[in-house]
């Protein structure tokens, strides 16, 4: 699969589009990247545990880091290319505490400025989730995790951005 867009500062193995690494190795080195940045599913209140790995593995696939400009794609990529759908994604953020205090972390207005600013890959974003063969399920089967990101990603139609 050929993409038109590259991810602007592809720094690990996993941001690669065509990476070798499975699903389970790809968010072990994301996790190992951002130790002090991202909380593991296990280290968190049982009730924010599937959002937070659904987001996580969004990440992932979609070879997005943990700046705010990846942490708005990883949002714009979750509406536009999985499905989850735009009032369950909204009703996780809105509802779980632990999202809840990262937005209040943020701030509101940063939010949207970051946004804003991230306004043109995320119009790429949109026009690859059309050319996807199909969504990304954001409640994977298990058997995915050993699946390689570039064999998932031809699949599914997916190109790093």
């Amino acid at each position: 699969m050929l993409c038109a867009v590259q991810h602007p500062h592809p720094s690990l193995a996993y941001q690669q589009q065509d990476t070798g690494l499975t699903l389970l190795e790809g968010l072990e080195e994301y996790y190992v990247a951002n130790k002090d940045v991202v909380v593991r599913p296990a280290d968190l209140p049982l009730e924010s545990v599937a959002l937070f790995r659904s987001h996580d593995m969004c990440h992932v696939i979609f070879g997005l880091g943990t700046t705010l400009d990846d942490e708005a794609m990883a949002d714009a990529r979750t509406l536009f290319s999985c499905d989850v759908g735009w009032r369950r994604y909204w009703s996780y953020l809105t509802q779980d505490k632990q999202a809840k205090a990262l937005f209040q972390e943020l701030g509101y207005l940063k939010g949207f400025d970051v946004t804003l600013r991230a306004m043109p890959r995320i119009l790429c974003a949109f026009r690859e989730a059309r050319r996807m063969n199909k969504r990304w399920p954001w409640n994977p089967p298990e058997s995915y995790l050993g699946r390689s990101l570039a064999g998932l990603r031809e699949e599914f139609g997916i190109c790093v951005m």
